[in-house]
């Protein structure tokens, strides 16, 4: 996974949202179209609303519904979370914000929630706390 090789520049600065973006679309095809597509219709990263896109697909990665392909989409999930972790850990300040309000805390409201929570790093658990 790719995710890694972003996190902070080779300047030792916080990570961005347009980097959190490249990294979340180095874990997941479907989110490099999504932004493919968000980019298309908005002209620019509206890094609030492209999250609802890794939101959504997080939930669709962690639905029961998956079948033979559960372990692909278990994975790709996991890629997402990671570099969402990492974003909390690294990203600056405006980053770490557009992934604590717009994922995690919108992720409390969505029915797959409860197959979610298990999946959380450290970090993100520590938001739904609110620490």
């Amino acid at each position: 996974m790719q995710a890694q090789a972003h996190t902070q520049s080779s300047k030792g600065r916080p990570l961005t949202n347009a980097e959190l973006v490249r990294d979340l679309c180095d874990a997941s095809s479907a989110l490099r179209e999504a932004n493919r597509l968000h980019l298309w219709h908005f002209g620019t990263l509206i890094p609030h609303v492209f999250m609802s896109d890794v939101l959504a697909r997080v939930g669709y990665c962690v639905s029961d519904e998956r079948g033979a392909e559960v372990a692909r989409h278990r994975s790709e999930a996991a890629a997402i979370l990671l570099a969402l972790e990492r974003g909390l850990a690294d990203g600056e300040r405006e980053t770490r914000n557009v992934i604590a309000l717009s994922f995690v805390c919108d992720s409390e409201v969505e029915q797959f929630f409860a197959r979610l929570r298990p999946l959380l790093g450290p970090r993100m658990l520590q938001q739904l706390r609110g620490n």
